[in-house]
């Protein structure tokens, strides 16, 4: 391709660019339904910037500080950073894709990569794939660059990358064991094994995680203690070991789009077929892309593995895909084209699904998913409501029993955003970060109770008043077939006990 062509294939993308992200910030706006029980959890970290939290590095967190501190921690502040962090990652996509492959490539990686659910799910929430995704692909890149020229400029920016996104989640920390077994197996770029700015890539970015490594030990390493729990083997069975790795395929399969997901999964064959012959660019990306995603699916028959834990694999794989796709073979070039039209058509009709159907009148608490992002707004006023009712009702502590997304959504939802408390029947077990922020306290005080579920308070909640009355029931929506319940209580006069 000469480099006039190139050029232009350069501004397409750029345009493309563009237009996605208009088009994504604009929805950010419009966008119907409420943050989800995780984003509003994440807000209310950012309340309290520390150097560690319950289940995450700190990065999420952080944030959403600076979204508070902007006074952009709304719900369309928040995906709007979103959409911001994700065109930072597209860019480095084809950013990526251009220098290994050609501009015309990277603007069908860019295309591939728009057209799947998975990325406009991830431009609409603000989860901490966001920030990890955007600190991976600038990795890759760094360290693509590195491989070219050995120098401390890209060294620094490959631990910049690694040290951040480390910050961000935890699955940063395998870039370095990867970038080592793709030199360790690509012979023409070996010699960077023996030179020193690739081997400070390894222990540097781990300085970052010093303050976390500190905060973590004043907490009785609770982050290490949850993430050996997400990663511990359930016991073995066939029937149930082959139900979670067919739930996993099946998740990858919706969030890659099928088409673009079996595609992939011939490339992989292909490539791993003919890998002598691959050029250096290709086995970047297959090293970095198909032997994770394998790993996964054979983790799956031992544990419970989270849709969104392959995510990062992906991103290369998308790469390899329309470098591939592109470069060396027609026909899979039109399997490709027919791909981004099937995952355009879903994806719109998934962008199209969510504006419309909260304007039908249908009861969308028969969709799971659809339940966990609705109904919080009305949560936070419905007991705000309840609150300005009772005597010195700015002074009443509110305390939730049941899950944190309850205890998140009314924290951001009431008008006051006032300190919300979780309340744990086991005060020696730490399930989540309310558990470790001090919980209510001040003798005398008054406090409205929200159980979830309808439920009655629980006896240990209830032993630290004089007396728990009933105010009002309440269901959000209201005759919907599965609504979100709470029983609103009126505790008076707390009183530390033993267990406090």
């Amino acid at each position: 391709m000469n480099d006039t062509s190139d050029k232009k294939w350069g501004r397409r993308a750029l345009l493309l660019l563009g237009c996605v992200l208009l088009f994504r910030l604009i929805y950010a706006w419009i966008y119907p339904f409420t943050l989800s029980g995780d984003e509003a959890y994440y807000w209310d970290w950012g309340r309290h910037p520390a150097w560690g939290y319950y289940s995450k590095p700190p990065m999420i967190g952080w944030i959403m500080a600076l979204l508070r501190l902007l006074h952009a921690d709304t719900g369309a502040g928040i995906r709007t950073a979103s959409v911001l962090i994700g065109t930072g990652t597209l860019s480095l996509i084809y950013a990526l894709t251009a220098r290994l492959f050609s501009r015309k490539a990277g603007f069908w990686a860019l295309l591939v990569t728009i057209t799947t659910l998975g990325n406009a799910a991830l431009n609409i929430c603000m989860t901490t794939d966001s920030p990890l995704s955007l600190c991976w692909c600038g990795a890759l890149y760094c360290f693509w660059r590195l491989t070219e020229t050995p120098s401390p400029k890209w060294s620094i920016w490959l631990i910049l990358c690694i040290g951040i996104g480390a910050l961000s989640k935890q699955m940063m920390l395998v870039f370095f064991p990867i970038a080592l077994i793709c030199l360790a197996v690509i012979p023409e770029k070996r010699s960077l094994l023996r030179r020193p700015v690739f081997w400070v890539c390894g222990p540097l970015p781990l300085l970052f995680l010093i303050p976390s490594f500190l905060w973590n030990a004043q907490h009785d390493w609770i982050t290490f203690q949850h993430t050996a729990h997400n990663i511990e083997a359930q016991p073995f069975s066939i029937l149930k070991s082959l139900a979670k790795t067919s739930e996993l395929l099946g998740s990858q399969l919706g969030l890659a789009t099928p088409i673009t997901f079996v595609l992939l999964i011939v490339v992989f064959v292909l490539l791993f077929r003919r890998w002598k012959t691959l050029q250096f660019a290709e086995r970047y990306l297959f090293v970095f892309s198909a032997p994770p995603l394998f790993l996964f699916l054979l983790l799956s028959f031992k544990l419970e593995i989270n849709p969104n834990w392959p995510l990062v694999f992906y991103l290369p794989g998308t790469i390899l895909l329309a470098g591939v796709c592109y470069d060396r073979d027609g026909r899979l070039f039109s399997w490709m084209k027919r791909g981004i039209v099937c995952g355009g058509v879903l994806t719109a009709l998934f962008y199209s699904t969510l504006l419309i159907l909260p304007a039908t009148g249908m009861d969308i608490t028969r969709v799971g998913p659809f339940r966990q992002i609705s109904g919080w707004a009305e949560y936070g006023e419905a007991v705000a409501r309840v609150q300005r009712q009772l005597p010195n009702s700015e002074n009443t502590m509110l305390i939730v029993t049941g899950h944190r997304a309850s205890t998140a959504a009314l924290a951001f939802y009431h008008p006051d955003r006032p300190t919300v408390y979780r309340w744990d029947n086991d005060p020696n077990l730490i399930n989540n970060q309310y558990d470790i922020w001090p919980g209510p306290s001040g003798e005398g005080s008054n406090a409205l109770l929200i159980a979830y579920g309808g439920g009655d308070v629980p006896a240990g909640l209830a032993a630290h008043f004089e007396s728990v009355t009933l105010l009002e029931d309440i269901e959000i929506p209201p005759n919907a077939h599965r609504p979100k319940r709470y029983a609103l209580y009126y505790g008076t006069h707390w009183k530390e006990n033993e267990e406090q």
